[in-house]
């Protein structure tokens, strides 16, 4: 069991094989693109880690990150859709429009996936158990 004050950061549910499944997989492109470690800024790691860690826990119990929380789950489905790939389509113009190194961009991403998974594997010891494919 994690502590009080962290199990307060998870949702009312165990986590769902959708969420373990996406966070393991998504560590396949990241080991490829992050080869050999002389690649990575240790320092671009620690700032993604750091702003992800921030956003998933403190922050994301304020008010504002509430309402934010709530916004995006009433939006439904589709709403949700369209939030994150004009958010994927705005980085990628991103890349090719400011000169941006690759190696600070894996870097970033590589310290908020790390972020991702430590959350998520919290949050299955938190809740103890996998339950289906998707949240009802």
């Amino acid at each position: 069991m994690v502590p009080e004050t962290v199990s307060e950061w998870f949702p009312d549910r165990p986590p769902t094989w959708m969420e373990v499944a996406s966070t393991a997989l998504m560590w396949i492109p990241l080991v490829i693109n992050l080869s050999p470690l002389d690649s990575i800024s240790w320092t671009w790691g620690a700032i993604g880690f750091v702003s992800f860690a921030v956003a998933m826990g403190p922050a994301r119990n304020t008010s504002f990150g509430q309402r934010v929380g709530e916004w995006f789950g009433d939006i439904g489905v589709a709403g949700r859709g369209t939030v994150i790939i004009a958010f994927a389509i705005v980085v990628w113009w991103t890349m090719f429009t400011v000169d941006i190194p690759t190696v600070t961009v894996n870097s970033y991403v590589a310290g908020a996936w790390t972020t991702i998974t430590l959350y998520t594997l919290a949050y299955l010891v938190d809740a103890g158990e996998i339950d289906g494919w998707s949240a009802t």
